[in-house]
């Protein structure tokens, strides 16, 4: 493998985890979003707003 395939290999490696941190980090506001304001959310469209499948969402909703 040359050198310049292996650095856009390892920089889209790179992408790839700091994209995943993101993404726990949205769901994990999510899941406190959903804590605080549960009586005033309906599940479909939070699922839809936030494209989290309705059964993450119904986990989330057990977890608080």
């Amino acid at each position: 493998m040359d050198d310049r395939l292996r650095e856009e290999l390892a920089t889209l490696g790179q992408l790839i985890e700091v994209a995943e941190y993101e993404r726990r980090l949205a769901v994990d506001q999510v899941r406190e979003l959903v804590s605080r304001h549960r009586a005033d959310l309906l599940l479909p469209q939070v699922a839809e707003l936030t494209t989290l499948p309705p059964p993450t969402l119904a986990a989330m909703l057990r977890e608080t």
